[in-house]
């Protein structure tokens, strides 16, 4: 990974703009070192069509316009940023829609899909109104995700608020952001650690 030349895929997930996730994320990026490239999409920019589940009805089609748009961002990193606020204890609804848009792309045989995400990092970085023990269904998720494709899981930055720029108040979030990425070279395969292991590791 170290060898590699690092591009992050920020995806801004949050039904509103600026909100508390996103300036997590400005933070954590900042310390990023010159010359990592980074992206920032917005799912709201990119809406998607509904899901549909077609497996056992025919073949999916080749995604166009805004998931094909995704699907190039995504291809495209080297780590894979979620920035989404904690909505009933998991992902807001783009960003739940952006990875079941993942099983037809997974199905598509010209994508390669599976193979290309195998060695890409995923990360998470949420805030919530409640206790950091309340994004673990969150967390859980995204890291069984990480596995099914053979990626790695770089852990959760969680950080906590409500009303717009709470996050500005949370001095040990914003602490933790300054190094959140830095602890990348020592990312390993999600199978081979709990998300809570993780965690401790990440927030000590």
């Amino acid at each position: 990974m170290s060898q590699l030349k690092r591009h992050f895929l920020f995806l801004l997930c949050s039904t509103r703009r600026l909100g508390n996730s996103e300036q997590l994320a400005y933070c954590a990026a900042h310390p990023l070192p010159p010359g990592t490239e980074q992206q920032w999409m917005h799912l709201l920019d990119f809406p998607l069509p509904d899901f549909v589940d077609v497996r056992h009805s025919g073949p999916f089609q080749p995604p166009i316009g805004n998931a094909q748009h995704l699907l190039e961002a995504t291809l495209n990193a080297t780590d894979l940023v979620l920035v989404a606020p904690l909505y009933w204890y998991s992902l807001p609804a783009p960003a739940k829609l952006y990875l079941d848009h993942w099983s037809a792309w997974l199905r598509t045989p010209s994508l390669n899909f599976r193979e290309r995400m195998q060695g890409k990092t995923l990360w998470a970085i949420t805030v919530s109104s409640g206790e950091r023990t309340e994004a673990q269904p969150l967390e859980d998720s995204l890291t069984l995700t990480a596995n099914y494709l053979q990626m790695r899981w770089g852990g959760i930055l969680f950080g906590t608020g409500s009303r717009p720029n709470d996050i500005q108040l949370d001095a040990p979030a914003l602490l933790r952001a300054r190094s959140f990425f830095a602890v990348s070279e020592e990312t390993v395969p999600a199978a081979e650690i709990s998300s809570g292991e993780e965690a401790s590791r990440i927030f000590k």
